[in-house]
């Protein structure tokens, strides 16, 4: 008999991620609709011809964007989708370790991410130093060009990484520390906690587009959350499902095991 549905238990993070698809989609249709610079670009065979090499630059960081917040708005709304079907826990989550520590380690780098893209908070981070960025030019022309562009990459890398994790999870996904089905099919069967991988290239990418040290610090405090949170899954899921220790043994924690 298939488990019964619970989405009401995290009626919250439902309405959250439901508020963050929204926004992000709104954005991505604004976004593509003031883009009429691009697509005049994009007809005008004269106009992409005066702008010589600059060409490249432009509509690689204009197309990078848009995947970006393409991959990344599928992620959000698959989160929405997999807490709207997912199935009744076999084991619950019990305590503020269970229950309230995961949604710590969810909202502080989104929340504290989005405070540093907003331009009262940007202009009072500190950058990094001068001479840092004085010969990271000196050896890589159009230096801020490329920095943007590796942090987008490895951000849409990292955004799909979890698409593919949380795709073989679906109903068995649930933000707080429960227990509903062992999975262990697409990455799952080389890492125990593919989808928290992803979050953390994911994150790794938006530090670098955040230019500031101030985002590397961020990223280092929210990989600690995530491996403090898979650490507390796993002596769950070890107390309650008796094949979790063969799983355990033939797969990578926060990594891909190869060998």
């Amino acid at each position: 008999m298939p488990a019964q549905k619970d989405w009401r238990v995290d009626i919250a993070p439902l309405i959250f991620f439901a508020i963050v698809v929204a926004a992000k989609t709104y954005y991505l249709i604004g976004y593509i609709a003031d883009s009429d610079q691009l697509w005049e670009l994009l007809s005008d065979d004269g106009r992409r011809q005066a702008m010589g090499g600059a060409l490249s630059y432009y509509l690689t960081g204009q197309f990078s964007y848009l995947a970006y917040y393409i991959v990344s708005t599928a992620f959000d709304a698959l989160v929405f989708y997999s807490l709207l079907v997912r199935r009744s826990a076999r084991e619950r989550p019990k305590g503020f370790w269970e229950n309230v520590f995961p949604l710590i380690t969810v909202f502080v780098p989104v929340v504290g991410f989005a405070l540093m893209f907003a331009p009262e908070v940007r202009a009072v981070l500190p950058a990094y130093p001068a001479p840092f960025l004085r010969s990271m030019a000196e050896r890589v022309p159009d230096f801020p060009f490329y920095m943007d562009l590796t942090g987008l990459l490895i951000g849409l890398c990292g955004a799909a990484f979890s698409i593919w994790a949380i795709a073989h999870l679906r109903a068995s996904f649930g933000l707080r520390t429960a227990v509903r089905e062992l999975v262990t099919s697409g990455p799952y069967s080389r890492i125990r906690h593919p989808l928290y991988f992803g979050e953390i290239i994911h994150i790794f990418g938006v530090a670098i587009l955040a230019a500031t040290p101030a985002a590397l610090y961020l990223f280092g405090l929210a990989v600690a959350l995530q491996a403090v949170r898979a650490k507390i899954e796993e002596r769950k899921f070890l107390a309650t499902v008796p094949e979790y220790a063969e799983f355990q043994r033939r797969t990578g924690f926060l990594w891909p095991r190869l060998f």
